[in-house]
């Protein structure tokens, strides 16, 4: 298979080690990179100018809630990040505003644990007001963007990893064990949620889910973004 874009492509990053990215609504683009304890961010603006030099939006190095930081998901207020190491110390989940306030202690205030429950996590992704993601073997979890219960949605699978909502009622999580599996993430109360095979793929990792075309001054941000989506995937 040929992987091909539309537009212009460009180089976001050559230095950060990362798993996942992820664009909001207006083509802000942010990614972690796990040895470093980062997560970065590329705004729309600095895209569309041809400097897309990364910002650190939130370090490991004074923050304890960035630890080997993994999956990323945003919804144009805040970023959402999973942690694939102490977990259950650092926060499984993790969300914090996209734009934290600048100076001393600024992005610390906007930090909140959502959740606790693992050593490590993978994959994170939203869908409406829930949250869900993967652990290391075998479980989905959800739980509230505003916080509260975590609920296990399956533990069936085997090795999952990335998630992606499709925009309308379905979650797809990839399993490494060579599958992409579904299931109906729109829940009002999360919890035990009956999961399909979607399609088979080997070595399933990162995915996503594209939705209609982009439009207007937002098609160079968003085509390149998905360019650097397929090749972070692609390179994992």
């Amino acid at each position: 298979d040929t992987l091909s874009t539309y537009g212009p492509q460009m180089v976001v990053s050559r230095t950060a080690e990362s798993r996942w990215v992820a664009v909001d609504g207006v083509g802000n683009l942010f990614f972690s990179d796990e040895p470093q304890n980062l997560i970065l961010r590329v705004p729309a603006d600095k895209v569309l100018r041809g400097d897309p030099t990364p910002e650190v939006v939130y370090n490991g190095n004074t923050l304890t809630e960035v630890n080997q930081p993994g999956g990323v998901a945003v919804d144009n207020l805040h970023v959402y990040w999973t942690n694939k190491h102490f977990g259950m110390q650092a926060g499984s989940v993790i969300r914090a505003s996209e734009f934290p306030e600048s100076g001393i202690g600024g992005p610390a205030k906007s930090i909140s644990v959502l959740a606790r429950n693992t050593v490590k996590s993978y994959g994170v992704c939203l869908a409406l007001g829930n949250v869900y993601y993967t652990n290391s073997e075998k479980s989905v979890f959800g739980v509230k963007k505003t916080g509260g219960p975590v609920a296990e949605v399956t533990s069936t699978l085997t090795h999952p990893r990335g998630c992606a909502w499709d925009g309308d009622g379905t979650v797809y999580v990839a399993d490494r064990a060579g599958a992409v599996y579904s299931f109906a993430g729109n829940m009002h109360n999360i919890g035990g949620a009956e999961v399909s095979r979607a399609f088979e793929v080997e070595d399933a990792f990162g995915l996503g889910v594209l939705q209609g075309t982009a439009r207007g001054c937002r098609d160079s941000v968003l085509s390149f973004a998905l360019t650097l989506v397929s090749i972070l995937v692609l390179l994992q």
